[in-house]
């Protein structure tokens, strides 16, 4: 989907809380994503392990800053319970968010697995200044608190812009940064297309 389609599909009218059929049971999943944004989808990571990319496509699909902004305050406004903490401003990876090849005619020819494995690709834009600054814009909204960054990231690509680093270490991780090595032995890295411990 293109970025206004996104917008739309993000935009309707949702109620924010569950069916009226599950009265006053606990749901677990609901409770997980209660306070939580979805800012794009799809994945170009190609990881072996992972059906993202499959179901969700390589290409990044990003929402507007607006939009998304306009998600934050409907929680704000409508979601039982809010005290102010965003839980997650995310998606299946926490920083492709505006990422995308540096040309449409490579991105519709290529045929690599992954743009980030073994190398990061030279024609893959590493910037995260769009993220950055919706970061910075979100937490300038009245009534927002804390937003957390809960969304697996790509470490291999945080590195390439220490301005986004270091303002979601000094704002949106709570003391210390997650980060999910799925294994340590380069072997088994290797097959399932992630980097190594080094980086």
């Amino acid at each position: 989907l293109e970025t206004d389609e996104m917008d739309s599909v993000f935009g309707f009218a949702y109620q924010r809380v569950p069916h009226l059929s599950y009265g006053d049971a606990k749901i677990p999943a609901y409770e997980m994503i209660r306070f939580s944004v979805n800012i794009m989808r799809g994945c170009f990571g190609g990881c072996t392990f992972c059906s993202i990319t499959e179901h969700e496509g390589r290409i990044i699909q990003s929402r507007s800053q607006e939009s998304v902004l306009h998600e934050i305050e409907e929680i704000r406004d409508k979601v039982p319970g809010f005290t102010g903490t965003i839980s997650d401003l995310g998606g299946p990876t926490a920083n492709m968010y505006h990422l995308t090849c540096k040309s449409e005619t490579i991105l519709k020819n290529c045929r690599r697995l992954s743009c980030v494995y073994p190398t990061i690709c030279k024609n893959l834009n590493t910037s995260h200044k769009a993220t950055t600054e919706l970061y910075r814009a979100a937490r300038k909204l009245p009534g927002i608190k804390r937003i957390a960054i809960a969304s697996g990231l790509r470490y291999d690509l945080a590195v390439e812009d220490p301005e986004y680093v270091r303002e979601l270490v000094t704002h949106h991780v709570g003391g210390l940064l997650k980060i999910a090595p799925e294994h340590t032995e380069q072997n088994v890295l290797t097959k399932m297309m992630k980097p190594g411990m080094g980086t």
